[in-house]
């Protein structure tokens, strides 16, 4: 069987000062959503498998909501399955639909488990507490089904799962899942919520991480999806990158550089690049401030940040020599069973 694992499209998600530059980046993530399912169905996989956050709200608006399910109603037409397991943004729950009921989609409410012929997969919505009660019914829910492939879909945090360019990890002490307990006939589990693709675990957990950047803290992160194919001997997943809009940061340390409005302008991009002008070291003086917002006008500088915000902030170097490099999740396993 082959599957497109996605995760974190934040469909409805909008950044930026002006209502033009607002719709622009709306429409570029339903372009992104689209384009990775055109990699679906150019791959011809059986199912996309999505680890959530489809939606950027809870309570999308209906626009949303319509839009979204069309483009499913016509991957699903187009005889691919779609399989999501809802995230935190989504509070577990997506809004109701028939397409639930397509016998090649499935939107999990609980945990379950699907026979996709050549695989099981498990899946489950966000769950802010693994309870002992939910891991004893996974436990038990595996151990009943051992003649095939088993592959786990969720929306959750592992422990040793990496976050920002400084390469944080998440451990147990953060709520993260400790994945050693768990059955050991389970071959991969696809897991959203960290935008970070990754793999982790001698290759047991994957991280297709998000489609597109949503945060500066994203900004050396190639964003992709992972093709994953399995047959009778062995598990592989091949990450596809995609492409993303350009972001910049740019951190001008104010006890080693020199206030220069003429080149901090030159230094930052007009139009429809997100940019990051972060100032650490000191606060501004009230005549930096108001250069700042004088150089910078809205209308030229739709997706512009500045950080900080006010005149009596000091900020402490967030990206400045810590830019880490990242690592594409390629996987080639044998199969346990």
């Amino acid at each position: 069987m082959r599957f497109l694992a996605i995760s974190d499209t934040h469909l409805g998600y909008e950044a930026g000062s002006t209502s033009k530059v607002r719709k622009f980046v709306f429409e570029h993530m339903f372009n992104a959503f689209e384009n990775v399912l055109d990699i679906a169905r150019y791959e011809k996989v059986d199912y996309v498998l999505h680890g959530g956050d489809l939606f950027n709200r809870s309570n999308p608006p209906k626009k949303v909501i319509a839009r979204t399910y069309q483009i499913l109603e016509d991957l699903l037409k187009d005889d691919i399955g779609f399989m999501i397991a809802p995230g935190n943004h989504e509070r577990s729950a997506l809004p109701v639909t028939l397409l639930n009921y397509h016998p090649k989609s499935h939107f999990f409410t609980k945990l379950t488990l699907l026979d996709l012929e050549d695989c099981f997969l498990i899946g489950f919505p966000f769950q802010k507490e693994i309870t002992k009660s939910f891991l004893d019914e996974l436990n038990r829910l595996c151990k009943q089904n051992i003649r095939k492939p088993l592959i786990i879909l969720c929306h959750q945090l592992f422990d040793g799962v990496m976050f920002s360019p400084k390469k944080f990890r998440f451990g147990l002490q953060h709520g993260a899942i400790d994945p050693l307990p768990l059955p050991n006939n389970i071959e991969l589990i696809i897991s959203g919520h960290i935008h970070r693709s990754q793999k982790l675990l001698n290759d047991l957990i994957l991280y297709p991480g998000s489609i597109e950047r949503t945060s500066f803290i994203e900004i050396i992160e190639p964003k992709g999806c992972s093709l994953i194919e399995i047959n009778s001997e062995k598990i592989s997943a091949q990450f596809h990158i995609l492409e993303a809009l350009q972001m910049n940061v740019i951190e001008i340390n104010l006890l080693k550089e020199e206030f220069d409005i003429n080149h901090i302008k030159n230094s930052v991009f007009k139009g429809y690049t997100r940019t990051l002008l972060r100032f650490t070291g000191r606060n501004f003086t009230p005549i930096e401030f108001k250069l700042l917002r004088e150089t910078f006008p809205t209308a030229d500088y739709p997706l512009l940040t500045i950080n900080p915000k006010f005149d009596n902030q000091i900020l402490q170097p967030l990206y400045e020599n810590n830019l880490l490099p990242f690592e594409t999740p390629n996987i080639v396993k044998i199969l346990k069973h």
